[in-house]
């Protein structure tokens, strides 16, 4: 009786990144033998039932490579085919992992961004133990040492670059339509070509003659020439999908601190930076739910093992550790956002903080530039735009908040809003998760919390502040009211440029300020004057939370009618204008720090950020939270800001190189 096999490769989309594999002038024989390959007796993996063969296929290359690169030292210990698996469906084009299947490209990424470690970390488990199936930090510091080097798509339609690259690298990952003839194969290993396709799956590509490919399956000793089918060149161009070759990289550990950006460029350091930045990034999807794809993706057991594992570990020797949570701003991009953390972990580590950063991936920054643009392509006649016509800004700002309002802006930043705010007030929130966890470690061992939000990161954290913040009696206003608060207390929080309303800020932040439930609240904001000398991509002339006030909240400004927008907490003009939060300032509930200044380094009020999205980049205004944060203005081994500076620039650098590739 034929087993029942599930065929569920899926073809690759079509990527323009993808390096084409180049055939060079080397020779190649009229046949490869398949025997070479069979020799070298490496394991014939068997994936029964389950769909998971672009794993599997993957796998048997990492072992032809492990047991074929000089000097090997491979025992024969097979690597995990789960492991490459479950990577390739979070690397695949298709949201989410709720599906069967993966692409080539998929399992190719993931080993590309995180090595593959041991079957013995990570065995093929059956289906209903799926739940195991989650890249902890031990599966993660093993794949280290088995990482992908270099790679190149084959055209699989050109049978010259097919053997030539064969011929290179010996082994081809590859993926194929597959039909009725591959359950008919004889002991010869002869594939039959039949009409009627069961699906797709992916193989190892090892030889061919004068007739086709010879190839390595996933289906047991049992099947074909003991493992081995020969596939005819026919059947392959009607039906192949996708290859690629690869070769074994490296494994390095680097001591960063001591090589220059420019050292750094040509070598894999990436391995060592997921799995120390794992330990502080919480992944936000669409509805605020964690989100289970891309290269910090978060699962709820990852939670846990931060809390019950990681900080602990981490703060045994520290003599006051504190806890940092973190959100960043709406206009950042994943990359930037993870940039950012790891550009501060070394700084707040050393001073005994524990950062956890929510990344929330939006998409507003480029579609509000595509917002502005059409807005701008609808007022604007060739060559309006001048520097003898800077009169006019102010006139083409009031002519592009209506109509950036009516072509997306305010459903956009609705949107972004909601998701901000349901990343606690959901059920299946990522953030009242956190908030969970944070809660009862924070009382066992009586650690203080401290928050800091950028942005749009002030929405975010508002209802996570009142959730854990509030009171088990119960919380009266805002997003999480009538539900009961985790009652910890919230040493300081710290909003940059806030883009939360006024009213919102006063349903969340402000009863924990009065009861003292928030000790220290510092608000960071741009002068007026500064503000309205920003701009949003040089088309709309103010800052973005003037676009925001003006243009894309509920209340809008309207020219000659309504002057102001609705109130934005981290524009100035709002702030002092309010009676009770300015009185807040005046009595020293809320600290208020207006920037730029010319405070030196050392003071609590320094700040140079000149744009709305200098914040989060400015070094006074990090050194100054740092210094709120401590209770003091020394930090240890804390420099110039020219030194700290340079030292962040290098090492963003050196994680954009890593995020850049293969994207």
């Amino acid at each position: 009786m034929t087993q029942q096999r599930i065929y569920d490769a899926r073809p690759d989309s079509m990527d323009f990144r993808d390096e084409m594999f180049i055939p060079t002038l080397v020779n190649v024989p009229a046949t490869k033998s398949s025997d070479p390959f069979r020799k070298l007796k490496l394991p014939v993996l068997d994936q029964g039932s389950e769909g998971a063969c672009t794993g599997f296929a993957l796998a048997t290359v990492c072992h032809y490579l492990l047991k074929t690169v000089p000097g090997s030292a491979w025992g024969g210990s097979p690597v995990s085919a789960r492991m490459l698996y479950i990577m390739a469906r979070r690397y695949d084009e298709w949201p989410g992992t709720d599906y069967e299947g993966s692409s080539a490209r998929g399992a190719i990424k993931g080993w590309h961004k995180h090595g593959v470690c041991s079957s013995r970390l990570w065995p093929n488990l059956p289906a209903e133990t799926s739940s195991a199936d989650r890249l902890t930090t031990k599966r993660a510091e093993n794949a280290a040492r088995t990482p992908l080097g270099a790679y190149f798509r084959v055209n699989h339609r050109d049978l010259v670059a097919m053997h030539a690259a064969i011929n290179e690298v010996d082994v081809l990952f590859a993926t194929s339509l597959v039909h009725e003839g591959w359950d008919k194969v004889g002991e010869d290993g002869v594939i039959e070509q039949q009409e009627k396709m069961l699906g797709g799956h992916a193989f190892v590509l090892v030889g061919y003659d004068e007739n086709g490919f010879w190839l390595q399956n996933s289906w047991g000793t049992n099947w074909g020439k003991r493992g081995l089918a020969h596939v005819s060149y026919s059947d392959w161009l009607s039906n192949g999908m996708d290859v690629w070759a690869a070769r074994l990289g490296v494994p390095v550990k680097i001591n960063q601190g001591n090589v220059s950006t420019a050292q750094r460029r040509g070598v894999e350091t990436s391995r060592y930076s997921q799995n120390e930045l794992r330990n502080h990034i919480v992944s936000v999807g669409n509805d605020g739910a964690l989100r289970q794809s891309g290269l910090f993706a978060s699962v709820e057991e990852d939670i846990e093992e931060i809390f019950a594992e990681r900080l602990p570990q981490k703060i045994r020797q520290w003599r006051k550790p504190r806890i940092l949570v973190y959100a960043h701003g709406g206009l950042v991009s994943e990359k930037s956002a993870i940039e950012g953390i790891e550009s501060n972990l070394p700084r707040l580590l050393e001073n005994e903080i524990y950062p956890i950063s929510f990344v929330w991936k939006t998409d507003f920054w480029s579609t509000l530039k595509n917002v502005l643009g059409d807005a701008l392509s609808r007022r604007k006649s060739e060559g309006l735009i001048d520097s003898t016509k800077d009169f006019m800004l102010d006139r083409l700002d009031d002519a592009l908040e209506p109509l950036a309002r009516f072509l997306g802006g305010r459903m956009l930043w609705k949107e972004m809003k909601e998701n901000a705010l349901l990343a606690t007030t959901s059920e299946q929130g990522a953030a009242r998760l956190v908030a969970e966890y944070l809660a009862e470690f924070a009382t066992q061992k009586n650690l203080p919390v401290h928050l800091v939000g950028h942005s749009a990161g002030s929405i975010f954290l508002a209802p996570f502040a009142q959730l854990l913040a509030s009171p088990a009696s119960g919380i009266e206003g805002g997003p999480m009211a009538d539900y009961r608060g985790f009652g910890v207390d919230v040493e300081s929080c710290h909003l940059w440029a806030a883009a939360c309303t006024v009213d919102l800020f006063k349903e969340t932040y402000w009863p924990l300020i009065e009861n003292a439930s928030i000790k220290n609240m510092a608000l960071y904001t741009l002068t007026d004057e500064v503000e309205q000398d920003d701009h949003c991509i040089h088309i709309y002339h103010k800052s973005l939370l003037y676009l925001l006030s003006n243009a894309f909240e509920d209340k809008h400004r309207v020219p000659l009618i309504r002057e102001h927008g609705m109130p934005v907490l981290g524009l100035e003009k709002f702030l002092t204008a309010d009676k009770q939060l300015s009185g807040a300032i005046k009595s020293g509930k809320i600290h208020h720090v207006q920037s730029p200044n010319d405070k030196p380094t050392g003071d609590c009020d320094a700040a140079r950020a000149s744009r709305h999205g200098d914040f989060d980049k400015d070094v006074y205004v990090r050194l100054s939270t740092l210094y709120d944060i401590l209770g003091h203005c020394q930090v240890k081994a804390s420099g110039n800001p020219q030194q700290f500076a340079e030292e962040v620039r290098e090492k963003r650098e050196a994680i954009n190189q890593e995020l850049l590739s293969f994207d």
